[in-house]
């Protein structure tokens, strides 16, 4: 697989492990191991020689001091192979015995030469073992380029240190099984694990908190700084935050982690190679799709957008749930070469395309511009101006169903009248029309040409389609008034006379909300307000749409002045009435007046039945405090 090919492996752990934990940073220290340091500070408060080993007796007075503090368990990452001084050996396998908790370091001896090789596991005195509770492997298995990333709980047949301190500390050998290596969970850089010197560790009453190592795991090891530099350290080693100014962490630090990931229950947990195989698999898919279906230039966007989204979602599994994903693969190789296919793709197919779709129609521009591009040649330049105006939005409603009906001929033909009525509608109110779109129109007021009355000339165009006269086509129809810009807007190749805009988006977002009140043309307060006197209109009080936070006052347009409509006028003035009632919090009354409404529509009526739900599902009682009587739609 191509994550566990060597090079790529060895960059998502060089790489991508190493970072994730530099970006995670220090987790606080955990509570239930701790290290004693044989440091460079020990060695200068006794006096003794950093080149001799140090007394065993001072161990076995450790030993004996941690014990009274209430060590669980003290584990030494020191191999006592060879015999010492004769008094300070059986002082220090009196401790041993006496305490019946402490663990103690073997290790494996190689040598490589061109002439043999040889490997021999070095264990403590036979003394030392037989009193000891345990004795644990303190190798550290090393990356191909040195560094500590993963650990043996099992070496060969023998438990490694941290997991022989954890079985004694718990008793727990649901672990002695495990063969395998784990990745080790780094709590942070060198000493986040609490550390202390050992002068300090033995005389506790002085240097440290009460109770420091009550109920603690404690290892015992090397964290002595006699290198030319804090990445040379005997007995250290390179981990995951190692670089820069951190240097390395020494081993006993390391058997520390490994135990207190043991004892919380934490660790890195890779993915298995099936699911490596989808995800990117899958991922590699997805970009290609996303760039296939983007412009080169909008590609370079969502090339970083990926990267980044890549990076977050990995960082977040990692940090929440310790799983580690591949990250180097999908963002370093993955995201730019299906950049690249999808760049070769788009000038193998659609810049050509576009190209004689543009040299096809790029001496036809819409009737409606002709007049205003041959007054002036600017027109021709992209851009546009801010003018205050009035927007609308039609669909037909049950075109789908209609239309797999009919063949294409005689969809088209049919979409050829309709438009054609709906177009001289627009044209007798000074309207502009801007677009078809499928089945719908876009048409605005107050463009090119300003207009005072651009709302009322707006509704009376609504007003004229609601009596078109093709009976098999409903019309559903929104329309907003505010500011919104209109030009020339497109790119340099292609661009067309267009309007933009809040304006336009509330106008698109009342058409569609036609289908959840049951409605047919809806116009919102602003338009209302601007068109005047002349119109039939039911208010239907206050609604918040999608993409909006405040809410908006919302109007039925039923038709024009001395129309016969339906519902008529007293009908008109007891919804009105309710929808009060229903601002106010009084529901009882108001589900009064919303179905005396449907009585007078004879059995339906679109507005009252969606506000009749509203109180069903309020439960039918009077408004809370928080209650704001808007009605609120999740759906475009």
């Amino acid at each position: 697989m191509f994550v566990r090919w060597p090079v790529t492996a060895g960059a998502e752990r060089n790489y991508g492990l190493d970072l994730l934990f530099k970006v995670r940073g220090r987790l606080p220290a955990p509570e239930q191991v701790c290290v004693v340091a044989l440091d460079d500070a020990s060695y200068l408060e006794y006096g003794f020689d950093p080149l001799v080993p140090w007394p065993r007796g001072l161990h076995g007075e450790l030993v004996e001091t941690l014990k009274a503090e209430g060590a669980l368990v003290v584990a030494f990452d020191v191999v006592f192979e060879k015999p010492a001084d004769p008094e300070q050996d059986v002082r220090f396998e009196i401790g041993l015995f006496d305490a019946g908790n402490v663990v103690l370091a073997a290790a494996v001896e190689r040598v490589d030469d061109p002439r043999f090789n040889m490997t021999r596991t070095v264990d403590p005195l036979p003394r030392f073992a037989d009193s000891a509770a345990r004795v644990g492997m303190a190798e550290l298995p090393s990356d191909d380029d040195g560094t500590i990333r993963e650990a043996w709980l099992v070496a060969g047949e023998r438990p490694g240190l941290a997991l022989a301190a954890y079985e004694v500390a718990t008793g727990d050998a649901a672990y002695s099984r495990e063969t395998i290596t784990r990745l080790i969970d780094f709590y942070g850089p060198p000493r986040t694990i609490d550390t202390v010197s050992l002068y300090q560790a033995l005389d506790p009453g002085q240097y440290l908190r009460p109770g420091f190592f009550r109920d603690r795991v404690v290892f015992v090891g090397l964290s002595q700084i006699a290198a030319a530099s804090i990445h040379e350290s005997k007995d250290s080693f390179p981990t995951p935050f190692t670089g820069g100014r951190v240097g390395n962490t020494f081993g006993v630090e390391i058997h520390a982690t490994i135990a207190a990931n043991l004892l919380e229950g934490r660790g890195i947990l890779p993915l298995s190679s099936s699911a490596e195989t989808w995800l990117l698999l899958g991922f590699a898919i997805v970009a290609t799709l996303v760039f296939v279906f983007l412009r080169p230039l909008y590609g370079v966007a969502a090339l970083f957008l990926l990267q980044a989204l890549t990076w977050i979602l990995g960082y977040q599994a990692f940090a929440r749930s310790g799983l580690w994903v591949p990250l180097i693969i999908p963002t370093l190789v993955q995201v730019p070469v299906a950049y690249g296919v999808s760049v070769i793709w788009y000038y193998l197919t659609t810049v050509r395309e576009r190209e004689k779709i543009r040299r096809a129609f790029s001496f036809y521009l819409s009737p409606d511009m002709i007049k205003k591009i041959s007054e002036s040649s600017e027109s021709l330049s992209l851009g546009g101006e801010e003018v205050v105006g009035t927007a609308l939005f039609t669909d037909i409603a049950g075109f789908t169903s209609i239309a797999e009906k009919m063949s294409a001929t005689e969809t088209a033909s049919m979409l050829n009248t309709y438009f054609s009525e709906i177009t001289e509608k627009l044209f007798e109110t000074s309207g502009t029309l801007i677009k078809y779109i499928g089945d719908a129109v876009f048409a605005i007021w107050g463009a090119p040409l300003k207009m005072d009355d651009h709302a009322a000339q707006a509704c009376r165009a609504a007003a004229a389609m609601l009596r078109v006269p093709d009976t098999k086509l409903v019309t559903r129809i929104g329309l907003h008034s505010g500011p919104m810009l209109v030009g020339n807007l497109g790119s340099d190749q292609r661009f067309d006379y267009t309007a933009i805009g809040d304006t336009i988006n509330l106008a698109a977002r009342l058409e569609s909300l036609n289908k959840s009140t049951g409605t047919i043309a809806l116009i919102s307060g602003e338009t209302h307000d601007a068109a005047g006197e002349g119109l039939v209109v039911r208010y239907l009080g206050r609604v918040r749409v999608v993409g909006r936070a405040d809410p908006i006052r919302l109007y039925e347009l039923l038709g024009l002045t001395g129309d016969e409509t339906r519902p008529d006028l007293p009908a008109i003035a007891r919804f009105e009435a309710a929808v009060e009632d229903y601002t106010a919090g009084r529901l009882q009354e108001a589900a009064e007046g919303f179905g005396d409404v449907v009585a007078r529509c004879g059995g339906e009526d679109g507005p009252s039945g969606l506000y009749l739900e509203r109180i069903e599902t309020a439960g039918g009682q009077s408004g809370g405090d928080d209650w704001d009587g808007v009605l609120t739609f999740t759906k475009k």
